[in-house]
C-alpha cells in the first residue's frame, strides 16, 4: 500500500455545476414528493368543511403534483449556482494559498469483469 498526496489546485466549474444540479435536483423531488403528501393531507381536511370550502382538495391535490418538478428544477438551479460560485470562489482562494492537500491510498486494483483497457496498438 502506498500513500501519496495530491493538491488540488483548481475545480472545473462546469463539471461542478453538473454534478450539484444532478444531487439538487434529486433532493428537491425527493422535497417535492414530501410537499405533494402534505399539501395532499391538508386537501383530505377539506372534507371535514365542505361547505366553507369547496374544491379545496382538487385544488391541493393539483398543486401537490405541480409542486414535485417544480421544486426539482428550483433546488437543482438554485442549489447549483451557489455551489458554482462556491467552486469560484476556492478557485480563487486557491490561487492565493495553493489549495487542498489531499492524501489517497494507491493500490493496484484488477479491473472489474467486462472492463475495457486500453492497451498500445500492435507493433506492425
Amino acid at each position: 500500500m502506498l500513500m501519496k498526496s495530491a493538491v488540488i489546485k483548481r475545480v472545473d466549474l462546469w463539471s461542478l455545476f453538473k454534478v450539484a444540479f444532478v444531487l439538487y435536483a434529486t433532493l428537491g423531488f425527493i422535497c417535492g414528493l414530501f410537499y405533494a403528501m402534505i399539501i395532499g393531507f391538508i386537501g383530505s381536511l377539506g372534507a371535514l368543511w365542505s361547505e366553507d370550502l369547496p374544491g379545496l382538495g382538487a385544488l391541493s391535490g393539483a398543486i401537490g403534483i405541480v409542486a414535485v418538478p417544480i421544486l426539482a428544477m428550483v433546488y437543482g438551479v438554485l442549489g447549483s449556482i451557489v455551489v458554482t460560485i462556491g467552486g469560484g470562489l476556492y478557485n480563487l482562494a486557491a490561487r492565493f494559498v495553493g489549495g487542498l492537500i489531499v492524501t489517497v491510498d494507491v493500490t493496484d486494483i484488477a479491473p472489474p469483469a467486462g472492463y475495457a483497457t486500453t492497451t498500445a496498438p500492435p507493433a506492425s
